[in-house]
Formats: structure tokens, C-alpha cells, sequence
């Protein structure tokens, strides 16, 4: 049988998807699973013979991403998350048994196998959720008891992950990694106080490393003036997502809101220190880092809102600057202990 899973979004939610890919592969020993997600993603997702991986482009046109997927037929396809372009492939492609969550009138009609879902009432994590499409899934109790995702590696990225490591001198376990980007994806603390913190650690005689993606230098840039002495890890280092994960790996802790990054140090089972905005559907619950050990913060307000944030409408904005750096740093030492 040949099995198509799809997730064909940001980084952290194709993280958040690699816990079924395992289950997949529990359960199907025999099988062939293909797994379609964006190119960039792949380094850390090169399992080799277990899961094989179809590039997906956003700009690709839908009747060639359909053709894409008819070539393969597939048995069985896993749509993760119901991206309507996506799926009305998956259905035009002739793919007889159709998996998705059953969230709109739509999905009805592209899946013929599936179960209702509404995620944003955050009654289970998103990676729970994409496991309750292969098999029934009760909330995890603890952090401890939530699915682990899993990221592949390389020997080419750990040497160049303890080149770079060497190269700094940074010694595994002796550092703390800051990365302060969001993709935007939700509201985020105040660099200045991101710029503080990594001033506080490093006055506790603590490294800090700051890392930054793709559009991230200027982030960079900032905090080697303001916060002399870090460590900056960005795309010009050449060590790529995979290396990148692989120096996480050392980190005592990383430090990172609720995105990409921090899922990726969860996925390598670096200790989390999370900082999520208390807009509901953005929750810990659903959003937070798939590691046992970890301290994740939320600004202690009710707020208003439950998709959204206001902005500067809201009586209570910007609730992300009720961030404490010194219980920050407690928070920190603890976790990474």
C-alpha cells in the first residue's frame, strides 16, 4: 500500500506532524509512506527508506501538484490540516480513501474518511490532534505523557554543528540559546527585553548563543551591540535547519515563542523555556513544546480575545511586555538544571 500524509505549512506544525509518521510506520510496517511538505523542511525530515518526502511549492498550480499526486498512486492519503487547495487535490487525484479532520462543509465533501475536529477549541495539542486521524487519542495529563516528534539527522550536520560549536568555543551543555524571531505567527515579547535577558544570563556567567533564521540578520545585528558578548548563529554560518537542530541539541536550554524554533529544540529533546501570548487558540495546550522538560510563560491576564489580538484597542496591550526578565532567568536556571 502507498500512504500520502500531508502538511504543507510553517516549520512547527510539520514538526508537530512527524509523530505521525512514526505511528504510520508502526502500524504499516510494510508500506510505502510519502510525506508532502515544503523543500525547505526537508533536511530535517530525510529519514531515508521509512518515510519518502514530495516537495510542495505554495505557488505550484493546483491542476500540476494534482498531476504530482496522480503519478503516485496513492492507497490512502493523511490530510493533516484541511488546506483547501491541497485537498481538492488529494480528491482530484483519484486517492480512494481520504483522511482529514471534518472541520467545514467543505471537508465533507473531500474526505470520505475522517473524524470531526475543531481544533480551535485547544482540547488536545495539535500533534494529538493529527494522531486522532490514525487513532483515538485522549488528552495527555502531563507534559511527559504528550507524543514526541522526531527530527532526522546526518553525520554531515553534526560536523557542522560541532564545527561551529568548536569554533565559538562552545561546550556541549554550556550554553543557552536565545532565538527572539516570531514568523509572525503570534504576538511576541519586546526585543528590548529579549536584548536584557540575554544580558542577565550572561552577568550570571552564563553563554549565550542567539540564533535567527532566513530575514532574521537585523535581529542578529541588534543584540550584538546591545548585548556584547553573545554568541549569533544566523544564515550566513552555512549550518543549514538540520545543523541548526544539531547545535540545539547541546544547548542546556533554549529559549524561544511559541514557533518554528522551539519545536525543532523539542524535537532533539533540548530543555524549552516557551513564551506564548494568552490569546486562546495560541494556547501552551495545544501550541506547546513537545519536551518534558521545559517552563513555558503566559502573561497573567484574561484576555479579551480568543483568535486575534486587538493591538492597541485592548485595555490590556501589549500584555507580552508583563514579562519578567529576573523570574525569567530563575525560570531558565531551573529548567536547564
Amino acid at each position: 500500500m502507498r500512504i500520502l500524509v500531508t502538511r504543507t505549512d510553517r516549520l512547527g506544525d510539520v514538526i508537530l506532524a512527524t509523530p505521525v509518521l512514526r505511528k504510520l510506520r508502526e502500524l504499516n510496517p510494510n508500506d510505502e509512506i510519502f510525506f508532502l511538505c515544503q523543500r525547505p523542511w526537508h533536511p530535517i525530515l530525510q529519514y531515508g527508506a521509512p518515510i519518502q518526502l514530495l516537495p510542495y511549492d505554495p505557488g505550484m498550480e493546483e491542476a500540476a501538484l494534482c498531476e504530482m499526486l496522480r503519478k503516485q498512486a496513492f492507497d490512502v492519503a493523511y490530510v493533516l490540516k484541511d488546506d483547501p487547495r491541497v485537498s481538492r487535490a488529494v480528491k482530484k487525484a483519484g486517492i480512494p480513501v481520504r483522511v482529514g479532520p471534518y472541520s467545514t462543509i467543505r471537508s465533507f465533501f473531500i474526505f470520505n474518511e475522517g473524524k470531526w475536529q475543531r481544533r480551535s477549541k485547544c482540547l488536545m495539542h495539535e500533534a494529538e490532534y493529527n494522531l486522532d486521524l490514525i487513532a483515538p487519542m485522549q488528552p495527555a495529563s502531563r507534559p511527559e505523557d504528550l507524543p514526541r516528534a522526531f527530527v532526522a539527522t546526518t553525520d554531515a550536520a553534526k560536523i557542522r554543528a560541532q564545527q561551529f560549536l568548536l569554533r565559538k568555543k562552545l561546550a556541549s551543555r554550556g550554553f543557552v540559546v536565545i532565538h527572539p524571531g516570531s514568523s509572525g505567527s503570534s504576538r511576541y515579547v519586546e526585543i528590548a527585553r529579549i536584548h536584557y535577558l540575554a544580558q542577565r544570563l550572561m552577568q550570571r556567567g552564563h553563554r549565550v548563543l542567539v540564533s535567527g533564521g532566513p530575514g532574521e540578520t537585523a535581529i542578529l545585528e541588534q543584540f550584538r551591540e546591545k548585548a556584547k558578548g553573545v554568541v549569533l548563529l544566523g544564515p550566513a554560518d552555512g549550518l543549514e535547519l538540520d545543523g541548526m537542530a544539531e547545535v540545539y541539541r547541546h544547548a542546556k536550554v533554549v529559549i524561544a515563542h511559541g514557533t518554528g524554533p522551539l519545536h525543532l529544540a523539542a524535537a532533539v529533546d533540548a530543555p524549552a523555556f516557551a513564551m506564548f501570548p494568552p490569546l486562546f487558540v495560541l494556547s501552551e495546550k495545544r501550541w506547546g513544546p513537545l519536551v518534558s522538560r521545559r517552563s513555558v510563560w503566559v502573561p497573567a491576564v484574561e484576555c479579551p480575545e480568543t483568535f486575534r489580538c486587538r493591538g492597541e484597542r485592548c485595555p490590556k496591550f501589549d500584555c507580552m511586555n508583563l514579562f519578567d526578565v529576573e523570574s525569567a532567568v530563575l525560570e531558565v536556571e531551573n529548567v536547564s538544571l
